[in-house]
């Protein structure tokens, strides 16, 4: 079996952070990022542009973006506490480490699909937090100066950023990591989840998105520890642009099976009629499972999201 079609199993170290940064996806990261701010700062400027002024939101949204990049903190240090790190403070594992990043990465998903949707007053007597889609593209731009922050130059020279990157960097997607999570699960995720949230509050059922960030989020975050430690039988994902082969189990796909079960069951209340809920609790957990099953490595995550929320969105229009 060539390198390029080996099977590459959780903990493996795919390749090395060897090339500069200016000749990767960091750049382009960084070039996107700056072209992204200026633009939404003009569409804002001509739309709306009070929102600009709006302290109590933007205060909320670095608050919101502190507690990321605190929450990626920490999973940095429970990764360092269980694995070995080199001379420039990546981690050290193999497929035999007990301990793998892949963990502490989704709880990173999460925790950026959750953020932007967490709307409240910033403080007693303050207006809202303002509606439609402009705010949750600022959110959204924030979501990803986390990410940004944790670019090549940046964590090499900083034990903090390199440590928030230790949580998300699994050695199996080296040295894609950042490119991969970025463009294949983060940016994807961060629009559908804008979308669709704008679409369900016209339909007047806004909580039904957290149905799938819940089942993406937690099902399938579950479905990574549950499949490496219970799951005896394996069956092969394709990866990203690559002809590598990647792990997965049907325990795991399980995970993701019974989570859309709970999840759905959860939002009951929300569903504007018993039909809704009844076709979403047969079919919802099925597509989100044979979903996450046949998504190459690293785009499992959109994968699960477009489908998900054009489903569950297609069952409340038309029941």
């Amino acid at each position: 079996m060539t390198e390029e079609n080996r099977v590459i199993l959780p903990g493996d170290s795919a390749g090395l952070y060897d090339q500069d940064w200016k000749k990767t996806f960091d750049l382009t990261f960084l070039a996107g990022w700056a072209v992204a701010l200026l633009i939404l700062f003009t569409t804002t400027r001509s739309l709306q542009p009070a929102l600009l002024s709006d302290g109590p939101f933007f205060l909320f949204g670095l608050t919101k973006l502190a507690i990321m990049m605190l929450m990626s903190f920490a999973g940095g240090l429970l990764c360092r506490h269980f694995c070995r790190i080199d001379e420039k403070g990546y981690i050290i594992t193999n497929k035999d480490s007990a301990f793998k990043i892949n963990y502490t990465r989704k709880l990173q998903h999460f925790a950026a699909y959750l953020v932007p949707l967490i709307s409240v007053s910033a403080s007693p007597g303050s207006k809202m937090h303002p509606f439609g889609a402009l705010p949750h593209l600022w959110e959204s731009l924030l979501v990803l100066l986390a990410f940004l922050l944790l670019i090549k130059p940046i964590r090499e020279n900083s034990k903090i950023f390199m440590l928030q990157f230790n949580s998300l960097d699994r050695p199996e997607d080296r040295p894609n990591t950042l490119k991969w999570i970025v463009l294949g699960n983060i940016l994807p995720g961060l629009v559908l989840c804008v979308i669709f949230k704008q679409l369900f509050e016209q339909i007047l059922e806004p909580n039904l998105v957290f149905i799938i960030i819940f089942i993406v989020g937690i099902g399938d975050g579950l479905a990574e520890p549950v499949g490496i430690y219970l799951g005896k039988k394996k069956y092969l994902a394709p990866s990203w642009g690559l002809d590598r082969r990647y792990v997965r189990s049907y325990a795991g796909s399980a995970c993701v099976y019974i989570s859309g079960l709970i999840f759905t069951a959860m939002f009951f209340t929300d569903f504007n009629s018993i039909s809704q809920f009844v076709v979403a609790m047969a079919i919802l957990p099925v597509i989100m499972t044979l979903a996450e099953a046949t998504a190459p490595h690293s785009m499992d995550t959109p994968l699960m999201m477009i489908i998900g929320f054009s489903v569950l969105y297609a069952i409340c229009l038309f029941n």
